[in-house]
């Protein structure tokens, strides 16, 4: 099966085909003035006009050259159309064209979040889906529907500049959709459509399920046979981004195994709120007993620092929070990688995708773990520089070089940078990393500014490169350098 955006010549037999289906399936639970709406709607003059001027784009799922279902979506994440041939319904395709146009969504038009006016048959499937009224049933020219809507965390498109900086804008270029919702992995269908394309999608549908079932078997269950409505690796030619753009050293000698392990769980039988983690970190193995034990921790520690700070053991204001919340949401999504891995140092990056206690308070997060694998030595910023003004002058503008923005962190004064990568985070807002990679060293900060804080500049993490040769000068006597060397 092939899902595509469809040609121009192609609108007509898709919205004849809207129609045989909306005629069977739908046409019972309108008046006849709601019929008509429906119909004036999807009149070919309206749709070529909406897809002219509001950018309505239109997708169709092919089994050769046989068109099996439609959607379309809007340029505001608006999901105005999506059926399917009855005779090939419950079968994934409505669902394969709704991730396919959700990826687009993101990519082209940065959407922040999902909505639909669904039909009343359809409400229990959306709410499953993770989406929620934001309205009492509406009547539009006898067209009964119910608003609903489910936000999209526009996941940032980190760029690769100059000589590997790395960053994160908490708003721009989305690349991912992590699209949480309750009892069900449909952020990892939204990333795994994104690295691998719809088809490969339909081939391996039964990849989800730990016990055997597939997530077609979810889906089937509870979505519409009709519906209303990389993260990653970069595909051939294409520049990878984010922490899959860092230049990782390997030394295949090293004399251990990096082996990877995970915490993956979804509360099940919570009818309001949403709790769902899926966290990746790598674990070694061959290192002397007591330094592993020492090294397999951080790693998890760092990794699972939001499942802790939500689930495991939440504050009492993080207890309170949830409590005031009508749709409470407590996610993490956590990618890594190791970006330097030789005999005496490892060097591992965090990226993280959290939810902390609603949908709207929505964070992306860098952490890292360099650790000493002789003595289980943990190193922080303040731990291997000269945090003196010459260092914090070079640092400051290599930061904003990497924004591409001259009043990047105007907020903070010199003594206060050197506090902020001494470890003070000011209240919060400032939270220091560095890594090592192929090339050199990586310092930046990750960023969690108050709503609407004039200091925000959209960024969620930013680091600047820094060559050996070109750190040297600021390195201080911490036994980390004998490391790299």
């Amino acid at each position: 099966m092939n899902i595509r955006r469809l040609e121009r010549q192609e609108t007509l037999d898709a919205l004849h085909l809207v129609w045989d289906v909306f005629a069977q399936d739908v046409v019972p639970l309108y008046t006849p003035e709601g019929v008509a709406s429906f119909q004036d709607f999807i009149r070919y003059p309206n749709i070529e006009r909406k897809m002219q001027t509001e950018g309505l784009a239109l997708f169709g799922a092919f089994e050769g050259s046989q068109l099996l279902g439609v959607g379309g979506i809007l340029p505001t994440g608006h999901v105005a159309l999506l059926f399917v041939r009855r005779e090939y319904q419950h079968r994934g395709i409505g669902k394969a064209i709704l991730l396919e146009m959700c990826s687009f969504a993101v990519q082209t038009y940065r959407v922040s979040k999902f909505t639909v006016n669904a039909s009343p048959g359809a409400v229990d499937a959306y709410r499953h889906m993770g989406m929620h009224d934001t309205a009492p049933e509406q009547n539009a020219g006898g067209m009964r529907y119910i608003p609903m809507e489910m936000w999209a965390a526009s996941v940032p498109l980190k760029k690769k500049r100059g000589k590997g900086a790395y960053i994160a804008a908490g708003v721009g270029a989305a690349c991912l959709v992590l699209a949480v919702v309750a009892g069900a992995a449909i952020s990892r269908e939204l990333r795994y459509v994104a690295e691998n394309g719809v088809d490969e999608y339909m081939q391996d549908g039964s990849q989800w399920g730990d016990d055997g079932s597939s997530i077609e078997d979810w889906y089937d269950e509870f979505y519409g046979d009709y519906g209303q409505g990389g993260y990653g690796q970069a595909e051939d030619g294409q520049e990878e981004s984010g922490i899959d753009a860092i230049p990782e050293y390997v030394d295949e000698e090293c004399g251990y195994d990096v082996t990877e392990d995970n915490y993956i769980y979804t509360a099940d039988n919570t009818s309001s709120t949403t709790i769902q983690f899926e966290v990746y970190y790598p674990q070694v193995d061959g290192l002397d007993a007591e330094v592993q034990e020492k090294v397999n921790t951080a790693l998890q520690d760092c990794a699972l620092d939001s499942v802790d700070k939500l689930y495991l053991s939440p504050s009492d204001e993080m207890k309170e929070k949830v409590l005031g919340e009508e749709y409470p949401v407590l996610a993490s999504f956590v990618e890594y990688k190791v970006t330097y891995q030789s005999r005496s140092l490892l060097s591992v990056v965090f990226q993280d995708y959290s939810y902390e206690g609603s949908e709207n308070d929505y964070h992306v997060a860098l952490r890292c773990v360099n650790v000493n694998l002789q003595d289980g030595t943990l190193y922080e910023v303040k731990d291997i520089i000269n945090l003196d003004d010459s260092f914090v002058g070079q640092w400051a503008q290599v930061m904003r070089d990497e924004a591409d923005d001259d009043t990047f962190l105007s907020e903070l004064s010199a003594e206060d940078m050197k506090a902020v990568l001494g470890g003070d985070t000011k209240d919060g807002v400032y939270t220091p990393e560095f890594f090592v990679d192929e090339d050199g060293l990586e310092i930046g900060l990750s960023f969690r500014y108050p709503a609407e804080s004039q200091d925000d500049r959209g960024y969620a993490w930013v680091t600047a490169p820094f060559d050996f040769d070109e750190i040297g000068p600021f390195a201080s006597d911490s036994g980390f350098w004998a490391l790299v060397q």
